[in-house]
């Protein structure tokens, strides 16, 4: 190869490349099932699955791959893609906590306001000074600090506290 077509091949790559980190594929649980993953990695830098139920979020707290959209998420999460789960406000008292927070996830409600999952026993002004509007989950047992819950109203941040 000649390097003006070697060049030209580069060139193409990387425009390519560039177009394909600006798209996001929205899918629900049903249509991420029934997709192929490799055509959504090859397309897709980022991935959103709207409407989670709580099987699946089970599923993926104890990285079962029985369901094909866990074992999709999980083959996503392998090729680097950027995933984003949407589940109701009401789930987030169900889910474990723990184990979700190991996942490199991230998370919304139904009006695609941020979701934080906070698995330690203390939450300081450091969580929270990172943070804008959103909804922060604590563990039952999570100790807040003044300074936090203080900056969590300022910052309009809504602190659930699983039961």
């Amino acid at each position: 190869m000649n390097n003006m077509l070697m060049q030209r091949i580069v060139d193409e790559v990387i425009l390519r490349l560039k177009q394909r980190a600006k798209k996001t594929l929205t899918l629900t649980v049903s249509q991420l099932r029934e997709a192929s993953v490799h055509e959504i990695v090859h397309q897709y830098a980022s991935l959103q699955i709207r409407y989670v139920d709580l099987l699946l979020l089970r599923q993926l707290a104890d990285n079962e791959t029985s369901d094909h959209a866990a074992l999709h998420i999980h083959e996503a999460l392998g090729w680097g893609m950027h995933i984003q789960l949407s589940l109701q406000s009401h789930f987030l008292n169900a889910i474990k906590l723990q184990a979700l927070t190991r996942l490199p996830l991230t998370w919304c409600d139904e009006q695609g306001q941020p979701i934080y999952l906070h698995h330690n026993r203390l939450l300081s002004y450091a969580d929270i000074a990172q943070r804008c509007a959103g909804i922060v989950v604590l563990q039952r047992k999570c100790c807040v600090t003044a300074l936090a819950r203080e900056a969590a109203i300022t910052r309009n941040i809504q602190l659930i506290r699983q039961e």
